[in-house]
């Protein structure tokens, strides 16, 4: 009977789940595994920090709904921790898989050890150590499984480094096939038709319902279904995070981004009588854990595969365990034949867009240095359906968020709730490894660039050309300005004006330094039809974004 190596094991399982790709960085306790990665049809992207790689992983699962698989060693699992944490909060299924010191020398002071398992816990939805090459596709489908099914997210495998050279009989692999509980359509909850018919009966009877879709929606919702369900209800429909543009913006019933600093027909919520909530979590962002925006009297229907979640609170009428897409799915085929009398609000609330819109495009203003709006504006002269684009979390990054247009579903990226600033350059390149064919276009802050700037590199080695487009105003942003509202004074908040451009051509990028509209939207046009990676060093105004400014009239140091 022919043996396999725990390394064949691992490399059949991932084809059997069918990735493709794989993120990482080198390392002792991985290399068996490497050395057997590389003569299989792997593409293997391999960054310059662990963090990164699993941002990168993060995008790569959530564009194209499926794990997204990183590898890492031992001190480089610590690194990938902060990755991990974000991924968390983004519902991002990523498979992390980190070598480790072999099994027999653990606890024994073994080079680079620590508790593995224990620091990915708090971060994970699962986190197992290997015990047995044996063992290896059952934990690999346990992981599989456990990142797909449910609210999704993160999971992490420790598999030692001599589990992966030891070898076993090939039936250990055949016990493990594929079956039919790995059907990812298997890996669905549904919801009964008794909360679909309440679901409908308290929108229909609203006078202002509106829908609210995040995270979990973005996982399984079905554009089609969401489209026809909008057109047959005209509901005013909002989106967040990966929830955004499961319609266009330009839909009839599209509102745009649910981030009500950011959108004031958002902030219109507290005049709803009824809010359906999809897959959207119960968070600050919405004022869970102090006010809800919400009318006292205002109906809460909220959707989601997480029951801790629904659980969390005491505020909703209509709870529902399941899939968001499901979900949508049976509101669409139940929705028809049934009279809404919404339209005037829909009207209503598109116009507070119009107008917004008209207000935040005025503040691009023809002064130097540039408005942040400048910057929105030449994106949005150069976008089209085929761009992506990737939002940071610098201050000045909101100001394009609020007002670039997404029409194609997963066509943009944001920060999670978790606020981890510099993941933006690791999610661009993610975002093109996922679709190469697209353009992708990154916004981000001149701090926030700094986390990952060697990924610049990643970007050149692997022919994953983006276009970033880094707000220099010399500010921690959001910081800066939360301080100077206050306390009047600002601490650790100020830089010096990096050469962001000079740093990319270090790196075998282009990098051109922009200081005026005409020339960012000409240089933006001629790097998106260029198809290398092109950093432009843009020097914007120090100004303060609606978030910064929601954040200091909340009289807090945090924003949301």
């Amino acid at each position: 009977m022919s043996k396999l190596t725990g390394s064949d094991l691992i490399i059949k399982c991932l084809k059997m789940y069918d990735v493709d790709t794989i993120f990482g960085i080198a390392g002792d306790h991985i290399l068996h595994l490497l050395d057997k990665l590389i003569d299989q049809n792997f593409r293997m992207i391999d960054g310059r920090h662990e963090a990164a790689s699993v941002h990168m992983a993060n995008a790569y699962s959530r564009i194209l709904r499926k794990p997204g698989v990183v590898l890492s060693t031992t001190p480089g699992h610590a690194n990938a921790v902060a990755g991990l944490a974000n991924a968390m909060h983004s519902e991002a299924p990523v498979i992390n898989i980190a070598g480790s010191a072999d099994s027999s020398n653990i606890g024994r002071g073994a080079m680079q050890e620590f508790d593995q398992v224990g620091i990915a816990k708090p971060v994970t939805k699962g986190a197992w150590e290997i015990p047995s090459v044996e063992r290896i596709p059952e934990y690999i489908s346990l992981a599989f499984r456990t990142a797909m099914e449910g609210k999704r997210g993160p999971v992490h495998l420790t598999i030692p480094h001599d589990l992966q050279e030891h070898t076993v009989d090939i039936e250990v692999f055949q016990r493990y096939e594929k079956s039919v509980i790995d059907d990812m359509n298997n890996w669905l909850t549904y919801p009964n038709l008794n909360q679909i018919e309440k679901s409908l009966d308290m929108l229909s009877n609203a006078k202002k319902p509106v829908i609210v879709a995040g995270l979990g929606a973005g996982a399984t919702v079905s554009s089609k279904d969401l489209d026809i369900f909008l057109k047959n209800t005209k509901i005013p429909f909002f989106g967040v995070d990966s929830g955004r543009a499961l319609v266009p913006d330009s839909h009839e019933c599209s509102l745009g981004i649910g981030y009500l600093p950011l959108n004031k027909s958002a902030q219109r919520i507290n005049e709803s009588d009824v809010v359906l909530l999809l897959g959207l979590k119960l968070d600050y962002q919405l004022g869970f854990g102090g006010s809800p925006p919400f009318n006292k009297d205002a109906k809460i229907i909220c959707v989601d595969p997480d029951i801790e979640q629904l659980n969390r609170s005491r505020t909703v009428s209509l709870i529902v365990n399941s899939d968001v897409g499901p979900y949508v799915e049976l509101m669409k085929q139940k929705s028809e034949g049934i009279n809404w009398d919404n339209h005037e609000w829909l009207k209503s609330l598109k116009n507070t867009k119009k107008n917004y819109i008209s207000e935040m495009n005025k503040l691009s203003d023809g002064e130097l240095p540039m408005h942040p709006m400048d910057v929105s504006l030449s994106i949005q002269e150069n976008l089209d359906d085929d761009t992506f684009v990737v939002f940071d979390g610098g201050d000045y990054c909101h100001f394009s968020r609020a007002t670039v247009p997404i029409e194609k579903y997963l066509r943009s990226l944001y920060v999670s709730s978790f606020g981890m600033i510099g993941v933006g350059l690791p999610y661009a390149i993610g975002a093109k490894a996922a679709l190469p064919d697209k353009k992708v276009i990154l916004v981000v802050g001149d701090g926030s660039l700094g986390f990952h700037v060697p990924e610049i590199d990643t970007s050149v080695r692997h022919d994953l050309p983006v276009t970033v487009i880094v707000g220099n105003n010399s500010l921690w942003g959001i910081d800066y300005w939360i301080q100077k509202g206050l306390y009047d004074r600002d601490v650790w908040t100020e830089l010096d004006q990096t050469n962001y451009e000079l740093v990319a051509k270090g790196f075998g990028a282009q990098g051109i330094i922009v200081d005026t509209p005409e020339l960012l939207k000409q240089e933006l046009k001629k790097s998106l039809n260029s198809n290398k990676i092109t950093i432009l060093n843009t020097i914007v105004r120090k100004i303060p974004s609606p978030v910064a400014d929601a954040a200091v009239s909340r009289k807090l140091g945090t924003h949301g």
